[in-house]
């Protein structure tokens, strides 16, 4: 598996807010995760009995079902080609030796009944929580793309956090209090923001949320002009 630090494994992600003067801002945002096996599972129309093995599961590697099918059987070798969730063939081998593929590494190995052309295996990548305990994340909204001018500003840091952290479980959620939401302005076209997520211990610094904060003064007002 990868040796990478957490912060190594953080990918940008866009997600747009909608906020209003009347109401506290507590939302949450999507889990920050990293490619990890979630299991396989064998074709029903399967001949052979043999398994497979899914030795390692790189950040690269596409969310989805990777699928793993023998292509073809010739001169005492048993072909295999694999599939990302996207239909593009990521690998061909054989059976019986590891193959790397789309960022994970299998290998296939015979039973004690053979494979057969058309014999299949669907592995699953899913998201795995990157423990965010220690980062801290740090949120400017700007008046405009480009802008100098910060319009709201918010914190995991500090005494009074305003950006819940939770650690372990992969996800941060703004905790943001009515007062400096009532003075921003209203701006349904939205104020562009950015989240980023940093290491005090090796002051790693990195993009983590960007997107729209569509701001208007009470919830019913939610959506216009966005």
């Amino acid at each position: 598996m990868s040796s990478l630090a957490p912060i190594q494994l953080i990918q940008p992600q866009r997600v747009d807010f909608d906020t209003t003067q009347a109401t506290d801002w507590l939302d949450g945002l999507p889990l920050i995760g990293s490619p990890a096996a979630g299991g396989t599972l064998a074709g029903d129309a399967n001949v052979g009995n043999g398994a497979i093995t899914v030795a390692d599961v790189q950040p690269g590697a596409v969310y989805g079902a990777h699928v793993v099918a023998v292509t073809a059987i010739a001169s005492g070798l048993t072909r295999i080609s694999v599939t990302d969730p996207y239909g593009l063939v990521t690998g061909q081998g054989v059976v019986g030796a590891p193959l790397y593929a789309g960022g994970i590494t299998i290998s296939l190995a015979q039973g004690a009944t053979p494979f057969g052309v058309g014999d299949s295996f669907a592995i699953a990548v899913v998201p795995q929580p990157v423990d965010l305990t220690g980062l801290v994340f740090d949120l400017d909204a700007r008046q405009a793309v480009g802008a100098a001018t910060i319009a709201l500003q918010a914190t995991s840091g500090g005494a009074n956090p305003s950006i819940a952290n939770g650690g372990p479980l992969g996800v941060i959620a703004m905790a943001v209090a009515r007062t400096p939401m009532a003075r921003l302005p209203v701006k349904p076209e939205g104020y562009p923001y950015g989240i980023t997520a940093t290491d005090p211990a090796t002051g790693l610094r990195v993009p983590t949320f960007y997107g729209l904060i569509h701001h208007t003064a009470v919830p019913a007002q939610i959506g216009q002009g966005a």
